[in-house]
């Protein structure tokens, strides 16, 4: 992919564009990477906090790390790689975003068209009876206790809706790669760890998809074009260069 050049990229970003976001996306917006220096996972075992059993096993332990966590973000904006990518709905044909994290803050940006890997931490799950409600940052406490813990209509202690350790991701952003993967013009990877990118990239790159990982830390590999820059720096300026789209284009 050594013929790519960034205003090619763009060129290619007016038409299908699939992107697919991790945890690094967020970083310039203050929300922690987990496995980057200063993740939330440093020191601890993730599994003792994110799984089926651990829940099973200390309900309160796990719902104050939880805590810890949207109080963390609550503050937390979209940054300008957020930005960028709502703003290039209005330049390009289609933009599809499937993210592995679990904020807000492609919503918050403008995306529309948004499918989660993993949930979303500001909604809640009821195991018994399946409601899923949303979380109002504002109204939670600093810590809940045994009696506190939260609980759905039907009564039942409900869970984070994520995906923990062991589980499925959400089946509706596979069902959205494989349905826009065969058309995308241009495949763009940012800010996302190869431990939960489920081979998306290398799938585009083997099949002769233009594919753009954008990460300070990315590795470079066959049929990827990498920029190794912040999503918050590369994104405006990518989106930049594309021209407006005349009325009616579309």
């Amino acid at each position: 992919m050594a013929s790519l050049t960034e205003p090619k990229i763009a060129e290619l970003m007016q038409g299908n564009v699939l992107v697919f976001t991790g945890a690094g996306i967020s970083a310039a917006s203050g929300i922690p990477t987990f496995r980057g220096d200063g993740g939330l996972y440093e020191g601890l075992n993730p599994y003792e906090l994110a799984s089926p059993e651990a829940f099973a096993r200390q309900p309160v332990t796990v719902w104050n790390w939880y805590l810890m966590r949207i109080h963390q973000g609550k503050s937390a904006r979209p940054n300008p790689a957020h930005l960028a990518l709502a703003q290039l709905e209005e330049k390009a044909e289609l933009v599809t975003i499937v993210t592995s994290n679990v904020d807000p803050l492609h919503d918050r940006a403008g995306s529309t068209n948004v499918y989660r890997l993993h949930g979303n931490i500001l909604e809640t799950y009821c195991p018994n009876c399946g409601e899923v409600l949303p979380i109002y940052p504002d109204f939670l406490p600093e810590r809940y206790t045994e009696e506190t813990l939260p609980r759905s209509t039907c009564g039942a202690v409900v869970r984070p809706n994520v995906v923990w350790f062991g589980e499925r991701p959400w089946p509706d952003a596979f069902e959205a790669v494989r349905r826009e993967l065969p058309q995308a013009d241009v495949v763009l990877e940012v800010g996302q760890s190869g431990m939960v990118s489920y081979g998306f990239t290398e799938i585009a790159a083997r099949t002769g998809i233009p594919t753009v990982r954008i990460n300070p830390e990315g590795e470079a590999q066959p049929g990827v074009f990498l920029i190794n820059e912040g999503a918050e720096t590369v994104l405006p300026r990518l989106v930049a260069l594309i021209p407006p789209v005349p009325p009616g284009a579309f």
